[in-house]
C-alpha cells in the first residue's frame, strides 16, 4: 500500500479558525492530499470563528463540515453547553461518524483539535479497527488521562518536547509518542536577501491577546523609545478582545509613539510575506506556555532576527546567540536590551539571523514534518494489517 484514505478530524479548520493549530492541521491535509493520499477532512461549520484573511492552497481535500461543536470560546475561556445540549450533539457526531466510516472507509485518521467534539469520536474508530494519530499541539489532547485510549492503534504526535513531557506530567502514556515539529511553509517565506538592517525594524505577528504578550513588547519599545533608540515596529494580528487591542493604542499615543508603532490587524499570507519583506526582527513574547509558534519559523525563514521569550516549546526552535535572542519571559527591560544589543554588533546581528535562517530552512521545513507524519501513519496502518 502506497497511497492511503486518511481521515482528518478536527473541532476547527479555515477559513474558520482561532490560531496555528487550526492553520497546521488544514496545511497537513493540503499536502497529504498533494501527495497523491485520499483526504477527507470531517470538521464543524462554525462560522463565528471565520477569518477571511486565511486561504488554503489549492489543490483542497474535500471537507465536510457537519460535526457540532459542544461548546464555544468566550473572552472569560472555554463554556460548554448543557448537559442535554452535549449529548446531543455527541449523539449526532456519532452518527456522522459511523455515517463517513462506511462511506469513506478510511485506512487511517488524523485527529487534530478534539476540544468540544470529544473523545468518543475516536473510540468509535477504534473499535472499528481505524488506527488514529493524535496530533497534539496543546498542553493536553482534550480530555483527562485516565480515559486514554488503551488500543495498540492510538499515538499521540506532540508539536514539542515540550508537550510530550507535559503529557507525561500529567499521566498520559507516552511510550510512542513521537515529537515532530509542526514546521513551516518556509519555501514560501523565504528570501534570498536578508532585510536591510539600518535600523530596527520590529514586527510583532500574532493574535494581540494578553497571553501572547504584545503589551510586553510595547513596554519595551517605550524603553527604546526613552533611550533614543531608532526604531519602527508593527502590531500584526487579530484579536478576540478589542478593548485590549485598544488599550496598547491608546499607550502607544500617551507616550507619543504612533509614529513608530502601527496596528495594521490581521494580516493575510501575502499581507504577512509583504510585512516580512520591510522588518528586520520578529518579536514573540509569549508569556504562556506556548506548545510551538509557527510565525517564529516563518519569519526565520524570511530572514528576520527572531527575539522571543522561549516559553514551553518556543524555546526548541532556537538557541540564544547562536540563531536567535531569547529574553526573560514577561520581562520588558530585557527584551528591550536584547532589542538594543542587535544594532551596535552589525556582523553579529547578521550571524545570528543568518543562522536562524538556515535553522528554518534544513530543520523546520514542513516537507520534513510531512514526511515523517507520514511514516508514522503508514506504521499505524501496518500495524492494523
Amino acid at each position: 500500500m502506497d497511497k492511503l484514505r486518511i481521515l482528518i478530524i478536527t473541532n476547527l479548520y479555515p477559513p474558520q479558525v482561532i490560531g496555528g493549530y487550526e492553520r497546521a492541521i488544514a496545511d497537513y491535509a493540503r499536502l497529504l492530499h498533494h501527495r497523491g493520499h485520499t483526504v477527507l477532512v470531517l470538521t464543524s461549520n462554525t462560522e463565528e470563528y471565520t477569518n477571511t484573511t486565511y486561504t488554503n492552497q489549492e489543490p483542497k481535500p474535500v471537507v465536510y463540515r457537519g460535526l457540532h461543536l459542544c461548546g464555544e470560546w468566550t473572552k472569560q475561556g472555554t463554556h460548554w453547553f448543557s448537559l442535554e445540549e452535549v449529548a446531543s450533539r455527541t449523539f449526532l457526531n456519532r452518527q456522522i461518524v459511523a455515517q463517513e466510516l462506511q462511506t469513506f472507509q478510511p485506512d487511517v485518521c488524523l485527529a487534530g483539535n478534539i476540544d468540544f467534539l470529544g473523545l468518543e469520536l475516536l473510540e468509535k474508530m477504534l473499535a472499528d479497527g481505524i488506527p488514529i494519530a493524535h496530533y497534539v499541539m496543546n498542553a493536553t489532547p482534550g480530555y483527562i488521562s485516565e480515559l486514554t485510549p488503551k488500543s495498540q492503534l492510538h499515538q499521540y504526535i506532540t508539536c514539542s518536547n515540550w508537550i510530550r513531557d507535559s503529557l507525561k506530567q500529567h499521566g498520559y502514556p507516552v511510550n510512542t509518542t513521537q515529537t515532530i515539529y509542526p514546521g513551516a511553509a518556509v519555501e514560501e517565506f523565504y528570501q534570498t536577501e536578508l532585510p536591510p538592517r539600518d535600523r530596527l525594524r520590529i514586527a510583532y505577528a500574532s493574535l494581540v491577546m494578553p497571553y501572547k504578550g504584545a503589551d510586553i513588547l510595547i513596554e519595551a519599545l517605550s524603553l527604546l523609545d526613552t533611550g533614543g533608540m531608532e526604531f519602527s515596529a508593527t502590531i500584526a494580528g487579530g484579536t478576540l478582545i478589542p478593548e485590549f487591542t485598544l488599550a496598547l493604542q491608546e499607550f502607544v499615543e500617551s507616550e507619543g509613539m504612533q509614529d513608530k508603532v502601527k496596528f495594521p490587524g490581521a494580516l493575510s499570507r501575502q499581507e504577512l510575506k509583504q510585512l516580512y519583506q520591510t522588518h528586520n526582527v520578529l518579536v514573540f513574547p509569549s508569556r504562556f506556555q506556548e506548545p510551538f509558534g509557527i510565525s517564529q519559523v516563518e519569519a526565520m525563514a524570511a530572514g528576520l532576527t527572531l527575539v522571543t521569550s522561549g516559553t514551553g516549546g518556543a524555546g526548541e526552535i532556537v538557541q540564544h546567540s547562536k540563531d536567535g535572542l531569547v529574553f526573560e519571559s514577561e520581562n520588558p527591560l530585557d527584551l528591550a536590551d536584547v532589542l538594543c544589543s542587535l544594532p551596535v554588533s552589525p556582523t553579529e546581528w547578521e550571524r545570528i539571523t543568518r543562522a536562524g535562517q538556515q535553522r528554518a530552512m534544513s530543520d523546520l521545513s514542513q516537507l520534513h514534518t510531512i514526511e515523517q507524519l507520514e511514516s508514522v501513519l503508514f506504521k499505524l496502518v501496518s500495524i492494523k494489517i
